[in-house]
């Protein structure tokens, strides 16, 4: 009886489950770390989208005081951008602002032949498949800015108190 008590002891049954349970949390780690790589690097592929788009409409506007998104009218460049990421499943921008860069620092001033800058930001969540989404693990915030621009020459000169670009007043993008 002891004889078959001392060879289950010595038995190795069991052992691959016992190391499975050390390799797992570092498996785990790594395959979602590269799924929110994934993720994050989609998020500023679709911001750079927006930013093409609304730098590619903005160029060509001229003196248009609103541009048509989804079949409704946008009157400002950040609306614009909002439809835009509504219509083809991007994030939501949370910061849009343009610019001409021609002069090297940005200013209001849109001339025909001249660089028009716009950027878009959004907010990623970190680790979204283990927070559910909000980006916060026991208060910890583990969000990020991403952030994407685009530049165009402007083809059609608007007037500079076009209020399609009223509502992001002094552009502070930068080159």
């Amino acid at each position: 009886m002891t004889r078959k008590f001392v060879s289950r002891l010595r038995s190795d049954r069991g052992q691959a489950v016992v190391e499975l349970a050390f390799v797992l949390p570092i498996v785990m780690v790594i395959l979602f770390g590269i799924i929110d790589f994934g993720l994050a690097l989609n998020n500023y592929n679709a911001d750079t989208n927006l930013a093409n788009v609304a730098a590619r409409t903005a160029s060509v506007m001229g003196t248009t005081t609103s541009v048509l998104c989804n079949g409704t009218s946008e009157t400002t460049l950040k609306a614009y951008v909002v439809c835009e990421a509504a219509a083809t499943g991007a994030p939501t921008p949370t910061y849009v602002c343009y610019g001409d860069t021609a002069s090297g620092t940005p200013s209001a001033t849109l001339v025909t032949g001249d660089s028009l800058k716009v950027e878009v930001q959004s907010t990623f969540g970190w680790l979204k498949l283990l927070t559910g989404g909000n980006g916060y693990v026991k208060g910890i915030g583990l969000n990020s800015t991403i952030s994407a621009s685009a530049t165009n020459r402007i083809e059609q000169v608007g007037t500079t108190t076009n209020p399609f670009f009223a509502t992001t007043a002094t552009p502070v993008c930068t080159s």
